[in-house]
């Protein structure tokens, strides 16, 4: 599942072009391993990724200051 698009109104094709216009911007903005996150991972799996990059960070000794996205502890787990 993608990211959602709230735009009602538009054609499929409009969407079509929207997402290749979105994709181009991501791609030279952030390079293709990070559109692809963005865009094409669901939630769980960008999560997932996002946490292997801490994990890897933190092994080669990167502290962290900033909290968490989305209310995550440090294992990946929501804070419910």
């Amino acid at each position: 599942m993608r990211a959602p698009l709230r735009y009602p109104k538009l054609t499929r094709a409009h969407v079509e072009r929207f997402r290749e216009l979105e994709r181009a911007y991501h791609v030279r903005a952030f390079g293709e391993e990070l559109a692809r996150v963005n865009l094409d991972l669901t939630k769980d799996e960008r999560l997932r990724y996002l946490q292997w990059m801490r994990d890897n960070a933190r092994k080669r000794g990167i502290k962290f200051e900033r909290p968490l996205p989305y209310g995550r502890d440090d294992e990946g787990r929501g804070k419910d």
